[in-house]
Formats: C-alpha cells, sequence, structure tokens
C-alpha cells in the first residue's frame, strides 16, 4: 500500500470514530475523483448528486431558511463536507462554489436604521487529508440586499447568488482533500407588519480536477560521475586479474 493510501485510510478511520454512530458514508464516482460524505450530517443541505458530466457536486436545500416577521433577528446556519479522492493520476487543483437562492423584504412603516434586512454569507474551507493540518479558507457573501416592498400585497420574492473559488496549494499535488461548506442566513425585521424572509435553493460545488504527472527528479551529476568511474575500475581489476 503506498503511502497516499495508508494517509487516506488512515483519515477515514478517524473519521469514523469521530463520526456520529449512526454515519452512514456514501460514494460519489465523479469524472476523475471519487466523494464520500456522511447521509447522516448533511445538514440544511440535503442529499448532494452529481452533475451530468460528472464534474459537479450539487445541492438543492430543503428549508433553509431564515424569516422574521416583526420578532428581531432569526439566523439560521448549517454546513456540509464531503472528502474528495483524486482518480490514479489526478489531482484536484481547486473548488468553485456557486450558490442561489430568494429572498423578500416588507418595509410598512420605512423604518430607517432598524428597516427590515436579510443577509447571506459563509466560508469554504479546504483540509489536505494526507496531514489533516494544512487548510486553506475562504469566506463569501451575497452582498446588500435591498429589493424592498412597501405592503406585502404583490410583494414577490428576488434573487441572490453567492461564490467563491479555492486554489488547492501546489505542494498538495494528487492528495486527497476535505471541502467543508459553511453557511449562514440572517432575517431581521422589528415592527408588526414588517417581514424578512431569505431562503437557500441551490448550491454547486464544482471541482478542477486535472491530469497528475510526477516530475521525473534528475539524477545529480555526481552520482552519474560515480557510476562511470566505478564501471571503469571494475573493468580495470578484471583485466589485471585475468
Amino acid at each position: 500500500m503506498t503511502i497516499k493510501s495508508w494517509a487516506l485510510a488512515f483519515a477515514g478511520v478517524i473519521s469514523l470514530l469521530s463520526g456520529n454512530a449512526s454515519a452512514a458514508l456514501v460514494t460519489l464516482n465523479g469524472n476523475g475523483f471519487t466523494a464520500v460524505y456522511d447521509s447522516a450530517l448533511t445538514g440544511l443541505f440535503g442529499t448532494p448528486t452529481l452533475s451530468g458530466d460528472g464534474k459537479t457536486i450539487l445541492f438543492s436545500p430543503l428549508n433553509f431558511v431564515a424569516s422574521s416577521t416583526g420578532q428581531g433577528t432569526v439566523f439560521t446556519t448549517s454546513n456540509v463536507q464531503f472528502d474528495i479522492t483524486p482518480a490514479a493520476n489526478f489531482s484536484m487543483n481547486g473548488v468553485s462554489l456557486v450558490e442561489n437562492g430568494d429572498y423578500r423584504l416588507v418595509d410598512r412603516a420605512g423604518n430607517g436604521p432598524l428597516a427590515p434586512s436579510v443577509d447571506a454569507s459563509g466560508e469554504l474551507r479546504l483540509t489536505n487529508l494526507w496531514n489533516g493540518v494544512d487548510v486553506v479558507t475562504t469566506n463569501f457573501s451575497a452582498g446588500t440586499l435591498t429589493n424592498v416592498c412597501a405592503t406585502s400585497a404583490g410583494c414577490g420574492f428576488s434573487p441572490w447568488s453567492a461564490s467563491a473559488f479555492l486554489n488547492t496549494p501546489s505542494d498538495w499535488a494528487d492528495a486527497g482533500v476535505r471541502v467543508r461548506i459553511q453557511n449562514y442566513l440572517t432575517a431581521e425585521a422589528f415592527y408588526a407588519g414588517d417581514t424578512a424572509t431569505i431562503e437557500k435553493k441551490q448550491a454547486s460545488a464544482s471541482l478542477e480536477i486535472t491530469p497528475f504527472t510526477s516530475a521525473v527528479v534528475p539524477v545529480p551529476g555526481a552520482v552519474w560521475l560515480f557510476g562511470s568511474a566505478l564501471a571503469g575500475f571494475i573493468g580495470l581489476r578484471r583485466k589485471v586479474s585475468v
């Protein structure tokens, strides 16, 4: 078994020992990689699936909502993680995350600084499964969401979207990678009749998987010289002994 295989196997054992007793590991066979996730720990993200070309992991969340109807701040959070193992002779160059949903704001009184508001944000994190130590992270946000209605009658939902991208460091080579997505939805409405609602409807993590070729390590010149000298010495010794 290679060092890589031992490292990935060890990481899997640790994950199982530290996980939920009812954990059920599920494997998705993608194009150039496998993705393993715990079906008991998908949270509000729901069950992931693969895109038609097998390069993107898709989530269709249900009930991932934050809604306030005059009761102040309502906060909803959830996260999901999955372990990516590149196929033989492949490496993972990065992860591109795209999320979207919709929101609705009703500000009947025009309350200025205390007007209803919503927010969608999160963190994308990659961990090197070879050692469990090397980590890269980035934050993302849907930005300022400002479409507001003065009355609930005829007030529809407006779309929001957010995205993030992380490269894997070059020294990770063909290492397995744990991808973790953390999401936060916030809705604030402080007055009776005001409404703030935001929902996450879809997320996709597109993995950049490319063929990997280990660099050929050149033999130092000194080794070639030593080899030539040794061959000459052996030849001379044979000649003398004849």
